[in-house]
């Protein structure tokens, strides 16, 4: 399995929490975002790190945080190497595909996972 990894950039603290609630703890972690120097920001903005092995629980969030409506979340892959690939998942609420198939095809396809093992789904 890849041993890539998502972030999940500007976070609010609570958004982390709720993170943490879908993902198992050794499966996740938090990196404080820093301040740049001379600027004003919010002390508590975090990125989320989900490991390739919680796809199921960052698509569980991503669910849950936008409740059915339609989205476009920022997405950072960082890859075995080190390069880190920004991404954009969209789903859109008169979209005829469920939330969640449409969340694993985009995520899955982007580590080289096929979208079925992180639904159960068909996967055509």
């Amino acid at each position: 399995m890849s041993t890539a990894k998502f972030r999940l950039p500007g976070l609010s603290r609570a958004d982390a929490l709720e993170l943490g609630e879908f993902a198992d703890d050794d499966a996740i972690s938090f990196h404080h975002d820093p301040v740049p120097d001379g600027n004003f920001g919010d002390l508590g903005l975090v990125t989320g790190i989900v490991a390739v092995a919680a796809l199921k629980g960052l698509i569980g969030y991503l669910v849950y945080r936008h409740r059915g409506k339609s989205f476009e979340q920022v997405i950072e892959i960082e890859h075995p190497d080190g390069r880190i690939e920004r991404r954009s998942v969209k789903w859109r609420d008169t979209s005829s595909e469920p939330i969640d198939a449409a969340l694993a095809k985009q995520l899955g396809s982007a580590v080289g996972i096929p979208w079925d093992r992180l639904t159960g789904g068909d996967p055509r």
